[in-house]
């Protein structure tokens, strides 16, 4: 159930008329204020607005390939399938997967150098495109970042599931070399559709620029396609954006009740909130060390899976994981299901 904050539907209708008044339904300057708040929220130089992830993932690839050789890439294996299909669509080539550990569902520091070190080719030309799951940043996202700019590796941080999460005070997507979120409808923060590219990166910035709209003032670059949003989307964006601590916020409330239970019953789940670590609370999730069904057979009430299947070589994340509710404005009644049925997993 998508339920969007009364404040921001709002803001949208207080300001969508001007926008047919104006006549400015591209180009105009909602697409502008939304850059400014994302650069306001995560501190970055560069924010760029796109159409959704993807595409803005698609020419970061098209971009690093083009104009810094780098068309090898890597993702992890627990991920969206369609980030496979980003890299043949930014005309790179998927080289390896990336293990990732049930803890949390991403690659460890350590699976990163395994995968590296595993690679045949040249580092110079190699990309790193790892997602944060679940609404939290890749608990090692530092030392990867640190560990890629020591070995002359790219890192795409595709933040689709992390806007508004951070990491010893910095957001989800100023790690590596740049970040692309995602406002799609099933999301943390959401707006139906939607996405940004972040980069304090001033060149990739300006390249990414150029790109959504075809380069076509400048007129110097030899790739680009139009992927800007609309001005009632980049308004619709802005709109919830601008309310994304208050639905963190409450999403938090919920989280707080699940992470009680799970206290409580010694259930193993993915900590959001911990010391150096805010997360979103996209999804929360819990953790078995055999089969959801046989760990937890009462659990009946659950969302989908982060993914229901992997990438790479098949371990246990696929079946060792479940999905609780929670979205923002969530029902009370169906919090207190999902507890009812944590308490009778004996």
């Amino acid at each position: 159930m998508i339920r969007l904050p009364e404040t921001s539907i709002e803001h949208f209708k207080k300001h969508q008329d001007r926008i047919f008044e104006t006549g400015y339904l591209a180009e105009g300057p909602w697409n502008e204020k939304l850059s400014d708040l994302v650069k306001s929220i995560t501190g970055t130089t560069c924010a760029v607005p796109t159409c959704s992830n993807g595409s803005g993932i698609v020419a970061l690839l098209q971009i690093y390939k083009e104009y810094h050789n780098r068309s090898q890439v890597m993702i992890q294996s627990n991920t969206m399938y369609g980030v496979k299909t980003m890299v043949g669509s930014g005309n790179c080539d998927l080289v390896g997967y990336i293990d990732c550990g049930l803890d949390t569902l991403m690659p460890s520091i350590t699976d990163v150098i395994h995968a590296v070190e595993s690679y045949n080719g040249d580092n110079e030309h190699l990309v790193l495109l790892l997602s944060d799951i679940g609404g939290i940043i890749n608990p090692d996202e530092e030392k990867i970042a640190a560990y890629c700019r020591n070995n002359h590796i790219v890192l795409i941080e595709d933040c689709a599931h992390s806007f508004g999460a951070t990491l010893n005070g910095k957001h989800a997507g100023t790690f590596g070399d740049a970040g692309v979120y995602s406002f799609y409808a099933t999301k943390a923060i959401f707006a139906g559709e939607g996405g940004v590219v972040v980069t304090n990166d001033a060149q990739i910035g300006d390249l990414v620029k150029g790109f959504t709209i075809y380069d076509r003032f400048d007129q110097v670059m030899e790739i680009g396609i139009n992927i800007r949003p609309s001005e009632l989307q980049a308004l619709f964006s802005y709109s919830v954006v601008r309310d994304y601590r208050n639905i963190i916020d409450e999403k938090t409330s919920t989280a707080k009740r699940y992470v009680e239970a799970c206290n409580d019953l010694g259930i193993s789940f993915i900590n959001q909130d911990k010391d150096n670590a805010k997360g979103n609370y996209y999804k929360f999730i819990v953790t078995t060390d055999t089969p959801v069904e046989k760990s937890l057979p009462s659990l009946k009430t659950t969302t989908s899976r982060v993914y229901d299947y992997y990438l790479g070589v098949e371990n246990n994340i696929v079946t060792n994981h479940a999905c609780l509710p929670i979205w923002y404005n969530q029902d009370s009644e169906i919090t207190d299901r999902v507890l009812r049925e944590l308490y009778q997993k004996g």
